[in-house]
């Protein structure tokens, strides 16, 4: 996994998404959406894994 490499929408893309939903968008603010949104999953990421982690913790074998 640690091979993989993470493939980034590109803000044309993202122009053209939007596009298809009414949104007007030119290429700076595309880039600033692009950026919010993978800031955010990180931040989604972060706490899946630290929240599984924590409840692993609590059902383990040595607190039965």
């Amino acid at each position: 996994m640690e091979d993989e490499v993470l493939i980034r929408i590109t803000p044309d893309k993202a122009i053209e998404a939007l596009r298809k939903d009414g949104i007007d968008v030119n290429m700076e603010e595309a880039q600033i959406i692009l950026d919010f949104f993978y800031s955010m999953a990180n931040i989604v990421v972060e706490q899946y894994m630290s929240n599984r982690h924590s409840y692993a913790s609590i059902i383990t074998p040595e607190s039965k």
